[in-house]
């Protein structure tokens, strides 16, 4: 009797094989040249920002948001640090809420706050087409400023006006976020004016 043997079957992609060999062979028949057409270029990613015009504008509305922040969690004593955190690196942030919290601890409050009274561009960045980031001078004053007690009356030594400038790092993400990743004081004076 005899000895039956399994049926061999090609694995689906094999048997494409043969149609595709001849597909390409008819197309280079066709052809007067054999070099392989080349592919269409792909188009690139738009950069985040089209210009330093529009990065220093989208960065310093993200610092101005974060004074404005600053200022109400000032006004109320240091009691709502969280206020300040969408506009802050983590480290930053720990570093500002320390600061509040000693505020909070002596019962004192400001009113007034503090502005930015001109912006200087340094340079930007784009690591990512979709991230970018933005280095500059902002020059802030606490002009008007006013230091309160527990009792929200101004106590006997108010902070003297200060017109400062700081270097700020922001970086944009691809999620459409943004950060405060540098702001540190650079020097007294506004010297966002000077070239």
């Amino acid at each position: 009797m005899p000895t039956l043997r399994p049926r061999q079957t090609r694995p689906p992609w094999l048997l494409a094989l043969p149609t595709t060999a001849a597909l390409l062979l008819s197309l280079t028949g066709c052809s007067d040249t054999t070099e392989i057409p080349q592919a269409e270029p792909t188009p690139s990613a738009t950069p985040l920002f089209a210009s330093e015009e529009e990065a220093l504008e989208a960065a310093t509305a993200v610092y101005e948001e974060y004074l404005a922040a600053s200022n109400q969690v000032l006004e109320e004593g240091g009691s709502n640090p969280d206020l300040v955190a969408p506009y802050l690196s983590p480290e930053i942030f720990a570093e500002e809420a320390a600061g509040f919290q000693t505020l909070l601890s002596e019962g004192q409050s400001f009113t007034g706050g503090t502005r930015a009274i001109d912006f200087e561009f340094q340079q930007s960045s784009a690591p990512d087409p979709m991230e970018a980031e933005v280095q500059f001078y902002a020059c802030v004053t606490n002009e008007g400023t006013v230091r309160l007690d527990r009792e929200l009356e101004p106590t006997p030594e108010q902070p003297p006006t200060f017109v400062g400038t700081f270097e700020v790092i922001v970086q944009f993400f691809a999620d459409s976020t943004s950060r405060i990743q540098l702001k540190e004081f650079w020097a007294e004076g506004n010297q966002c004016s000077v070239n």
